[in-house]
């Protein structure tokens, strides 16, 4: 066994987790990974029950601020602790991580504090998986890009949001939930499905096989991109350097 225990309990509109048991290096992987998974779930904000949790090196709790600032930069999502123990909240305070992840005693002030940040800066729109998926979308990039006075990253834009519904389109089939957001330094492109299947970017095939190559026009454009599971399949996303 692990040593910790950790699970998104509810997932909007604040993403609620309890981390109880050992928190490690190794251990750490696990909770960055159902933070990362709440994040996939849009979410206005999401708060940490870590009143649970001890440690057997205070600096692996840098998994709380490291993730809070990819939060900060993706999506401008508050991320907070609540209800640590006098040990957990000494070791926050010593290492400063308080200062980045606020702390507070109890889950109504944790969820409080969240809902007087501002808001996240964010469009959604549903889609049927159609061959008019694509238009849509990049409508509703161009609209959120010329709203946050990012003009010059349309086109990339575009392009990227384009090849992540088609990919929804063609694999997963359903309807299709895009979402794109501003973070503090990305603008982040996001489309969920219902497949559970993670997409793999794959050099053109000699037999004029399609699947893949779009991911490699948004390896090429993107900050970053990747997929996360969520409770009904997954979110595949891609983030664009704002300018």
């Amino acid at each position: 066994m692990s040593g910790l225990l950790c699970a998104l309990e509810s997932p909007s509109p604040v993403g609620l987790i309890r981390a109880s048991g050992q928190l490690s290096f190794t251990t750490s992987v696990e909770l960055r990974a159902v933070l990362h998974k709440a994040l996939a779930e849009q979410p206005e904000g999401i708060a940490v029950d870590v009143s649970g949790l001890s440690v057997d090196d205070d600096l692996a709790l840098t998994v709380f601020s490291g993730f809070a600032s990819s939060a900060a930069d993706w999506s401008a999502c508050p991320v907070v602790l609540f209800a640590p123990n006098p040990a957990i909240a000494e070791a926050l305070d010593r290492l400063a991580i308080n200062r980045t992840v606020p702390v507070y005693r109890s889950q109504a002030a944790a969820r409080a504090a969240i809902s007087e940040a501002p808001p996240v800066r964010r469009y959604r729109r549903r889609l049927s998986a159609t061959s008019a998926a694509a238009a849509i979308a990049r409508e509703l990039v161009a609209e959120a890009c010329q709203a946050w006075a990012q003009p010059d990253l349309v086109d990339d834009a575009e392009i990227v949001v384009t090849e992540l519904v088609a990919n929804g389109v063609r694999h997963a089939g359903g309807d299709l939930r895009l979402a794109v957001t501003r973070g503090r330094r990305f603008l982040h492109l996001s489309v969920r499905d219902g497949s559970p299947v993670v997409p793999v970017a794959k050099l053109p095939d000699p037999d004029g096989g399609q699947g893949g190559r779009g991911l490699i026009l948004i390896d090429a454009l993107a900050a970053s991109w990747g997929s996360t599971p969520t409770s009904d399949g997954k979110v595949v996303w891609a983030t664009l350097r704002l300018r």
